[in-house]
């Protein structure tokens, strides 16, 4: 009985509190919406967008990224993607991409069990639940693997809690805990607060160079 204690209580204390998909209203509202920047500097930003309807909740996600040289277009990127989940299982979802000049589209389809992939490697099924990248739910630290967004491919990683620490917002400061990913998905730390919701996200953009994002919209419902 004391080890499985030990391991509820571990589970307890590597995670944020996860409630249901149909709840994220709660946490997020109508949106959570993120400056990105680069060096310091803003080049973008990414909102993401909740709807519920019916049983069904809606989750769309965009994010653009402009870098400019002397008022010069140096590169583009370009992101959008829509979740439905249902009974807390993904059941569709639709990726775009433009990065630079390359894109990248896909979409999957739940049935029953399976979540069938059109992955632009080639085409495959996932059993049971995945989460995406889009990284709004903070159940994802307890999970192996997830659906990378970008590339369209199961990733296995690893999530490590690094502790609680300062994340700067607009407006302010928020407590959040960290977490590393390791594994096939390196470079990535993402930041949730005490309720779960994502306050930050910090990754290694093509270039070499770190991407960060800062909340416009974490302080208005912190409290």
């Amino acid at each position: 009985m004391m080890k499985i204690a030990s391991f509820l209580l571990g589970l307890m204390l590597i995670s944020p509190p996860a409630g249901a998909v149909s709840d994220v209203g709660d946490l997020y509202g109508d949106q959570i919406a993120f400056d990105v920047l680069r060096k310091g500097d803003v080049v973008g930003e990414h909102v993401t967008t909740f709807q519920k309807k019916g049983e069904e909740v809606i989750v769309n996600s965009r994010m653009n990224i402009d870098i400019m040289a002397l008022f010069f277009p140096l590169y583009a990127f370009e992101y959008r993607s829509k979740e439905i989940w249902k009974d807390d299982q993904l059941t569709a979802l639709d990726v775009r991409v433009l990065d630079g000049s390359d894109k990248t589209a896909f979409t999957a389809k739940r049935e029953n069990e399976l979540l069938d992939v059109t992955a632009p490697d080639k085409p495959y099924q996932v059993a049971g639940q995945v989460f995406t990248t889009n990284h709004w739910n903070s159940a994802v630290v307890n999970d192996r693997r997830v659906l990378n967004t970008l590339t369209g491919n199961i990733n296995i990683v690893t999530v490590e809690k690094k502790g609680r620490e300062s994340v700067d917002v607009v407006g302010g400061v928020v407590e959040a805990t960290r977490y590393d990913y390791t594994g096939d998905l390196k470079d990535t730390s993402v930041w949730y607060d005490d309720q779960g919701r994502w306050v930050s996200l910090r990754f290694k953009a093509r270039d070499g160079s770190m991407i960060d994002y800062r909340c416009r919209t974490c302080l208005e419902k912190v409290n």
